[in-house]
């Protein structure tokens, strides 16, 4: 079973065109509406789409939550305190952020790290926003002169813990999951066998020990969502996941730029407007 949760902020459509596409693929048990409690024209707003949204899906009784979106402290407690109960009752969540600020997407996006079998999702939309003028016209520089009049007020801070994800160990096996995961991207992303893997890697495939620290290697990747591994027989097949692509190619751009600021070096009196901005 499904626990579904949303923040109601300006597009209760774009949430229930969401909401029915998971509806068709999961049994849902249980629906939270986040809203913006706070006493201003954003909240009214707010609350006004989420009683909305609530009468619309009235059959899954969904459960209206108030919250501060622009608190992450405010928005981590009480989506933290839910979401725990859901999952230590063996529930699977998933998390529309579509509607939300960008410092809730920061506490929503610590919770689901902190919380195993949390999803979170966002819902695309045919056309973006706003309606911008062709570029070069006097429309044009006046519409973004417009959009560019707000005035900060102060800067909001994600409190993180300080003990982040490790997706890979720096020690150890790291080093190998790693040149692992960049062998799969150079060979577009898929091995036929743990065994064809061996010999990317340039080991021994015959070798029982070697097999047994490789089916370890991939079983770990698998664990952490790097690669999928279908099985058919005796021989499993190895994927990138979409994840593990995404990780392997940040990898590979990450290797590059190291390499080029090494080979680059600028000398230590050259004065920081005459660095050209790095291209990854």
């Amino acid at each position: 079973m499904v626990v579904t949760v949303h923040y109601m902020g300006f597009h209760p459509s774009l949430t229930l065109q969401g909401f029915e596409k998971i509806r068709i693929a999961y049994p849902i048990e249980k629906v939270y509406i986040f809203f913006d409690s706070k006493q201003d024209k954003y909240g009214v707003v707010s609350r006004y789409n989420a009683k909305k949204l609530e009468k619309t899906l009235s059959f899954f009784k969904p459960q209206l939550v108030g919250c501060n979106p622009l608190s992450f402290t405010n928005v981590f407690t009480k989506m933290y305190a839910l979401l725990k109960v859901e999952v230590d009752r063996g529930k699977k969540v998933l998390l529309d952020i579509t509607d939300m600020p960008p410092i809730a997407v920061a506490a929503a996006t610590t919770v689901a790290m902190s919380l195993p079998n949390v999803h979170i999702y966002t819902v695309h939309t045919d056309r973006r926003g706003d309606f911008i003028p062709d570029p070069g016209t006097p429309d044009f520089e006046d519409w973004v002169e417009r959009k560019d009049s707000l005035s900060a007020v102060n800067l909001a801070l994600a409190p993180l813990p300080k003990e982040r994800l490790t997706l890979i160990e720096d020690e150890g096996r790291g080093g190998l999951e790693e040149e692992v995961l960049l062998k799969m991207l150079e060979m577009r992303g898929r091995a036929e066998s743990i065994t064809q893997l061996i010999e990317w890697m340039g080991e021994n495939s015959d070798s029982v020990t070697v097999k047994a620290r490789y089916s370890r290697l991939v079983k770990e990747l698998e664990r952490k969502g790097f690669v999928v591994v279908s099985r058919g027989g005796k021989r499993r097949e190895v994927k990138l996941s979409e994840f593990g692509l995404a990780y392997a190619e940040a990898l590979k751009k990450a290797r590059n730029l190291e390499n080029r600021l090494r080979e680059e070096a600028p000398p230590l009196n050259l004065q920081p407007e005459a660095i050209e901005t790095l291209s990854i």
